[in-house]
């Protein structure tokens, strides 16, 4: 029997990979003055105006392999990547995700979507970083499913999202995570209501939790950059042409990972045609001399495996740009992002 294209699951799929939120409260917690206040200093670095020096703008495709064939969709969401550095007294790196669906296209009207932005600064005793996330959280895994539980949030008027900030310092990391309920149903283009929202739930709710890691469960990975950060040092490593595999090491929710830059592939030309909503024409577009980069990320705690794709530009201003994104769970669902915004000519682009 085909398999059933199950969108709301393989959406959140997506986003836990690209957001990697991990809201479970294994292991010890702690909720100390000094932590908390760590924490909300994380908060204030993570709400500051952001100067985006580069920005991406994609179309989401969900594909099914159907025993010898691919069907998918189009358009139904997608998101962006911004690049650039945050506000402050000294410079500070800024990365920023968004991606999910889009309620006015996607079946059912679903919306589920998530944000991560990751900064990096220096401190008075170091270096430092903070990532803030949140999620409007699903537990349908089934179009069944999913209508029941958007039933049930219209008929409520409960709207379930969780947040994170995760903050590494060199010899401590700290986390808190929270899940809360919101009379509004904020979808992505709403993200500064939603953040405002989600801050003052993981600084105020009673209902967060607090994780630390210190001496030297920190000390084994001396980086302090978290999940954002240490793929964009992957990228710039794939398009430098470093031999593989390269490895790094990072702390995130106060829990060890290590991302890996697998493998890079040279690809001479790629075809993109995504079809649009509305009356617009579909994208289509040819790359040249392009670079097709594979990661693996792995929980150093748990063994757990994801692995995704990033087609990377070589030429001109889109150098380094993540042209398509590329998440396959498993040998019968894909997830692509594919770059939406017209490309400079000088990079090769049609």
């Amino acid at each position: 029997m085909p398999r059933r294209f199950r969108l709301p699951g393989m959406l959140m799929g997506m986003l836990s990979l690209t957001l990697p939120l991990a809201f479970s409260a294994a292991g010890p917690t702690v909720d100390s003055t000094s932590d908390q206040s760590a924490i909300q200093e994380a908060a204030r670095w993570i709400g500051r105006e952001d100067n985006v020096e580069s920005e991406y703008r994609y179309v989401m495709t969900c594909r099914l392999r159907l025993l010898f064939f691919w069907t998918g969709k189009d358009d139904v969401g997608g998101g962006y990547v911004r690049i650039g550095k945050a506000s402050g007294d000294d410079p500070e790196k800024m990365i920023q995700v968004l991606f999910g669906s889009d309620p006015s296209k996607a079946p059912l009207s679903i919306n589920r979507w998530g944000a991560g932005t990751e900064v990096l600064r220096a401190t008075g005793s170091g270096q430092a970083s903070a990532f803030f996330g949140f999620m409007k959280s699903s537990k349908g895994q089934s179009v069944m499913a999913m209508q029941k539980e958007l039933s049930k949030e219209k008929a409520n008027g409960d709207h379930l999202f969780e947040g994170i900030i995760s903050r590494v310092d060199e010899g401590r990391a700290l986390s808190t995570t929270v899940p809360f309920m919101s009379s509004t149903d904020f979808d992505f283009r709403q993200y500064a209501e939603a953040e405002r929202t989600t801050l003052q739930q993981l600084q105020n709710n009673p209902q967060r939790r607090v994780r630390r890691l210190d001496g030297a469960a920190v000390s084994a990975c001396p980086r302090v950059g978290e999940f954002l950060s240490t793929v964009l040092q992957l990228m710039d490593a794939a398009v430098a042409g470093r031999p593989t595999p390269v490895s790094l090491c990072y702390i995130y929710n106060a829990r060890h990972y290590t991302a890996t830059l697998t493998s890079v592939n040279n690809v001479e030309a790629k075809t993109v045609h995504v079809n649009l909503h509305g009356a617009g024409a579909p994208l289509d577009r040819t790359y040249h001399h392009l670079k097709e980069a594979h990661f693996v990320v792995q929980g150093e705690e748990t063994g757990n495996k994801n692995a995704f794709e990033i087609l990377l530009g070589m030429q001109g201003d889109l150098r380094g740009a993540p042209l398509q994104i590329t998440y396959q769970p498993n040998f019968w669902f894909q997830i692509i992002l594919n770059l939406a915004q017209n490309p400079p000519q000088t990079a090769g682009g049609t």
